[in-house]
Formats: C-alpha cells, structure tokens, sequence
C-alpha cells in the first residue's frame, strides 16, 4: 500500500496518567486516536497514591485542550485547605524540606483527581486487555482478548510498569527486565482527624520521610492521599522500609506472615520513633494493613527499537519512588511523544522512524538516569551525619533546612 498523505491513527494501550495526557495533546492537535485500558472501569483497581507534579507545568498547560477543568483547583490533595506542598525530612536536630513556592510551583495531585480531569472528552474503551501486536509494513494491528481488533499507524505502550506492549516490543518476558529494589516494604493506610491531623500537617503539608534510629537500616515514609470535603480529616498512607537482599525470594518470611505478624514487625521496627512519627502508624488497624509487603521494581532500557511501536512513562523507565520522579517523567514522555506525533504527515514508515527515533532517545536517556538516581538514593541511604554534604532531591530539587511550623486546622480552612 503507497504511504497516505493524512496525521497518523495512533493506538494507545493504558488509560493512566501517561496514556491521557498524550490523548489530550493529541486532541488538541487533531491527531486520530484510540486508548484502550483493560481494567472495566474507572474504579475497578486502586490507582495509587498521590504525585507531585512540577517542572513540567507551563509545558502540560500549554499541550492540552483549553476545555479541561483547573488543574490545581481540580487534583490537588491537599484541597480544600489553603496550604501548599511540601515533602519533609526529619532528622536528629535538623527539619529540612521541598517546598512549592511561586518560582518553583508544586502540585502533589491526588491520582483518582488526576485521572479524572485527563478523562475530559476522551473515550476511553475499557475492559480491552491485548493479546498480540501485528506488525506490517504500513500498519499496526492490535488484538483483544474479547476477539476484536484494532489497527493504527503507531502503537503506543502507556500499560504501566507489566507492560504488554514491552513484552511484546522486546521480545523478552517482563520477569526478565524488572529488578526489584532490595527492600522489605510493609504498607499500610488510615483517617485522622482533629489534633492527630494537625499534628501530621504541621509535620509535613504533603509527605515526609524519617530514618530510624535503631542499629537496623530502615525509614519511614508518611503521605497524604487526600483531605476530607470539609477539611477536617486526611486520608494518610504510610510505609516503612528496611534493607533486604532477600526480599524476591518466593520463601522470604513476608510472604507467608499475617498481617498481625507483620504489624508486630512494624511496631518493633519503629519503637524507638519520636511517637509524632509513628502516630498515624499506631493510629492503623489491621484490616488497613495490606496483606503483604510491597516488592518496587525497577529497569534501565537503554536502546528500543525504531519504528511505529513505541513507549511511555513505567513501560519505558520503570522507577522507585525515593526521588518522587516517576509520574512528572511519564508526563513528560506523553508531552514530547505529542509534540512528535503531530509533526508526522503521513503513514510512511521512514517518516514516523524519523520523528519517533529522536523521541525514544531523549527520553530512555532521561528515564536511565532518573532510573539510576532513584535506586542510588534508596541504596545510599541519608542519614543526620550525611545530610550536609549529600542533601537528598525529590521533586526536582534538594530538599533545604526550614524552620518546624504549627498547623491550626481553623486558620487553613477555607
């Protein structure tokens, strides 16, 4: 078939945060697309918790359609308090933090928030699970496990950190290419209010981090998800994470404990804790403990091939969270991937190589060091004697010593 003169069909396979931002850059251009996602509905599986989001702000305002509701007014988890975010590291003596500040705007976005503002006027077709990439020479079919199909120009994987698409663009299984961070991750998750909230806000507005104080290597990480519509409780999540080579093997301890069991391990990891910092861990019960520890996982893709498949976001550059990157870089995939797209002119694969060459190396450049910087910052640990001299970076930048601060839920109350 002669190549056509007309904006490529692109196919995008995960309705994340990756895969509707590119849809919405891609309406705004006109661009011809489909977005699948094999979940059944919005709220079928829990989403995650909340991001920041920064660096890329003016860039997303700017390559998404004008008809989108206000992004901070609209994701962010701190609403509807008048309070902005912040991430903090507390530490024998010292209180540091990264703070958004209007020369270096933050927005920690709660994700189902999120979700839903992309969603604006794009038909996302659920319950569509793929089964097999085809690859021809001037198109790309895409197969269902409901038996039907579709067929585009591009194929894009937006289909998170177990990516089909990758799997299938690699020939290699997603076993094979993740690693997992050396960690035993116990989660859990709970509602405070009155004093407990204030308390927890005045700690850190958004999210903080605390290193143990006991011989063990550990760290608690305390967030916020989202505060109540009428401002007077938060909805917190929490981990704690101790150093553990030993954490992939199928016979590893927390595979088979309790949550009892592993509630003990956490109250005997954090009993040396200033009690402010285990508070909202003591204030969890076990049905709000998750049944087994959390294993991240990670991979540094260098090279993929050119050519009408390609990737965003967890299926390019899955990440640890330590550095708070891997959604802000999954956004902006989706917003360079856009700009790409909508300069290609017709379905010739030589011309779409040629735009989407450049893309690909941009961006596993950028998502390897991201990648590497994450697990380096997990591996390395911080602690009060290192703090000084390696200060740690999370939302783009290093985290600088701030006075300790009072939260008084009627003066942040709208």
């Amino acid at each position: 078939m002669a190549s056509q003169t007309r904006k490529p069909r692109v196919l995008i396979v995960g309705a994340g945060l990756g895969g509707l931002t590119l849809a919405q850059c891609l309406r705004k251009q006109g661009v011809p697309f489909e977005i699948f996602e094999r979940d059944t509905s919005a709220h079928s599986r829990f989403l995650g918790w909340a991001i920041g989001i920064h660096t890329i702000l003016d860039d997303f305002l700017s390559s998404v359609p004008e008809d989108l509701p206000p992004l901070k007014e609209s994701v962010s988890h701190l609403a509807p308090l008048k309070l902005e975010a912040q991430l903090a590291f507390h530490f024998p003596g010292k209180h540091l933090a990264v703070n958004s500040t209007p020369e270096w705007p933050i927005i920690r976005a709660n994700r189902p928030r999120f979700r839903n503002l992309l969603s604006t006027n794009i038909p996302i077709q659920w319950g569509k699970r793929p089964t097999k990439v085809e690859q021809k020479e001037d198109e790309i079919q895409l197969h269902f496990e409901d038996g039907t199909t579709a067929t585009g120009d591009i194929l894009v994987g937006a289909d998170g950190i177990n990516s089909f698409v990758r799997e299938s663009l690699l020939g290699v299984p997603n076993t094979q290419t993740l690693q997992a961070i050396p960690s035993c991750i116990v989660v859990g998750e709970t509602t405070v209010t009155g004093e407990v909230f204030e308390r927890q806000l005045s700690i850190a507005h958004s999210s903080y981090v605390v290193i143990g104080t006991t011989p063990r290597e550990y760290s608690v990480f305390v967030g916020l998800n989202h505060v109540s519509a009428d401002g007077k409780s938060g909805r917190y999540y929490w981990f704690t994470q101790e150093k553990d080579p030993m954490i992939a093997n199928e016979d590893h301890w927390s595979k088979s404990a309790s949550r009892e069991e592993l509630y003990n391990y956490v109250m005997n990891l954090t009993s040396n804790l200033d009690p402010r910092f285990s508070e909202v861990i003591r204030s969890t019960t076990l049905d709000e403990l998750k049944p087994q520890p959390m294993v991240f996982r990670d991979a540094q893709i260098e090279n993929l091939p050119v050519g009408r498949i390609t990737l965003l976001g967890d299926a390019a550059h899955p990440m640890s969270p330590f550095r708070g990157e891997g959604g802000v870089h999954a956004l902006r995939d989706a917003l360079n991937l856009g700009k790409a797209i909508a300069q290609i002119k017709s379905n010739n694969t030589d011309e779409i190589k040629s735009l989407l060459g450049p893309y690909q190396e941009e961006m596993l450049s950028r998502g390897v060091q991201a990648v590497r910087a994450s697990r380096g910052q997990q591996a390395t640990g911080i602690s009060g004697e290192t703090i000084d001299a390696k200060p740690p970076v999370v939302w783009g930048k290093h985290a600088v010593e701030v006075p300790d601060e009072t939260i008084i839920l009627e003066d942040v109350l709208p």
